[in-house]
């Protein structure tokens, strides 16, 4: 076996290997990500639903609360009343009211008549689940929820049904409702079918990338004799790009999806409660939870658009380097206390998408260990843009770095020397003379750009 081949080899099947955990990696993450993202969602769904119920059973007491309270006419003359404005109180298509005495005999079921006067104490849902005992034991309990399976009107299918429950006590009645509860398992799937379709292209670039990458190692091993070392050196680095690459490609898609997907589903529902506490004029109470329910709403967006504004910034690719700088700065100086002075040019065109990138990350990961260890109280972020190059300087009046200076620095100092290298830039680590840190980066513009301009 040759030189050659032996260095194809080699090159190549570390390429392979690191492409199948690379893409393990990426499968087990998104599953991850996956399920945890679809529990969440169908929790908040679901904690709707049941606020949603629970609206509906404030409605029907206001409804009836001034004839259970002074019972004109009697108690019969009353009951009656009450069970024909129950009997016509729905919304939607498959929301009604029923009632049980406590012994289970149905009182009110405009949905299934034939249910009305039968003893239902033993009536089991295809389950198994002893319905009407469990939803009096709710209800004798302050009032609950109970989920079963029960004949949905508009389909005539046996459905999940997530009931709820309250107990009338003077008349000894057990008043309840309920949701049916399919379209989140439909509203998950569809989520779930989204995410896999999401891997399976990631996957297949990731797969498509290290089949060129093994063309592109052939063929340049069968053309041109090299040293061992001078090549594993540059696909080192061309790993290390690509996995940036991908990193940033994946920040970017689920940014793009926490920003359209979800935090369009909670303004939606923000919007349904935002209107239930306009027209609640009647009820305090039910003014209260919903504006609660408003507040809650309000800092689960905000969180949802800071954790899509962390993955990928949108100013970055909206307004360039020096505005994405200009709002992190003011960003960490909110969350953490800390001044930070930002003083950054234009570059316009005269740098890559990639190369921005790489610069808004550096700074971030500076700010970042500012906050955690440096115990500073002021920061500089400056950004010149000369004629051929640009400088982006970093500066902080905390503790400074140990002394002597480490050589090769962290994990985190790795990357960011890496990022910038990729870009033909150099970045440099040093102690201030009056105290603190700085790190400073140099990088080549695109001078046809400017000629252009």
């Amino acid at each position: 076996m040759t030189f050659k081949t032996k260095l194809l080899f080699i090159t190549i099947l570390p390429l392979v290997a690191v492409s199948f955990l690379i893409g393990g990696a990426t499968y087990y993450q998104s599953r991850k990500l996956i399920n945890a993202e679809t529990q969440s969602v169908e929790q908040r769904i679901l904690a709707a639903k049941r606020q949603e119920i629970r609206n509906y059973v404030s409605l029907a007491l206001t409804s009836i609360e001034q004839i259970y309270a002074e019972e004109p006419g009697g108690r019969e003359a009353a009951q009656e009343e009450v069970r024909e404005i129950l009997e016509n109180l729905t919304f939607d298509y498959d929301g009604y009211f029923f009632v049980y005495t406590l012994d289970g005999t149905n009182v009110v079921h405009p949905k299934l008549p034939h249910l009305v006067g039968g003893n239902w104490w033993d009536l089991q849902d295809d389950n198994g689940d002893y319905v009407i005992r469990n939803l009096i034991t709710a209800a004798k309990s302050g009032g609950g929820f109970h989920q079963y399976v029960w004949h949905k009107p508009s389909t005539g299918s046996i459905e999940e049904k997530l009931g709820y429950a309250i107990l009338l006590n003077k008349w000894d009645w057990m008043l309840g409702t309920g949701l049916y509860t399919d379209d989140i398992a439909r509203e998950v799937a569809a989520i779930r079918s989204d995410f896999a379709h999401s891997i399976r292209q990631t996957l297949l670039v990731t797969f498509l990338i290290t089949l060129v990458g093994i063309i592109i190692a052939g063929g340049l091993i069968a053309g041109v004799r090299f040293s061992e070392q001078r090549f594993a050196d540059s696909k080192l680095k061309e790993l290390t790009n690509r996995i940036f690459q991908v990193q940033e490609q994946e920040r970017k898609r689920v940014s793009t999806e926490l920003h359209d997907s979800i935090s369009q589903l909670l303004v939606s529902v923000r919007y349904g409660v935002e209107m239930i506490h306009s027209e609640a004029t009647r009820d305090p109470d039910l003014q209260v939870q919903a504006a609660k329910c408003l507040k809650t709403l309000d800092g689960t967006i905000a969180e949802v658009r800071r954790i899509s504004r962390d993955l990928r910034p949108s100013v970055l690719d909206d307004m360039g380097l020096a505005a994405a700088l200009g709002s992190l700065g003011k960003e960490i100086q909110s969350q953490s206390g800390i001044t930070v002075n930002v003083d950054a040019e234009q570059c316009h065109s005269r740098l890559s998408d990639g190369a921005k990138t790489a610069l808004y990350r550096v700074v971030q990961e500076c700010m970042t260990n500012v906050a955690r260890h440096s115990q500073a109280n002021k920061v500089n972020i400056n950004l010149k843009v000369g004629m051929q190059s640009l400088t982006l300087s970093v500066e902080d009046n905390g503790v400074g770095l140990p002394r002597p200076l480490p050589k090769a620095g962290g994990l985190g100092f790795r990357n960011m020397r890496e990022r910038i290298e990729t870009y033909g830039g150099k970045l440099i680590l040093s102690r201030r003379s009056s105290g603190g840190t700085r790190i400073k980066v140099q990088m080549p513009l695109d001078n046809a750009a400017a000629e252009a301009a």
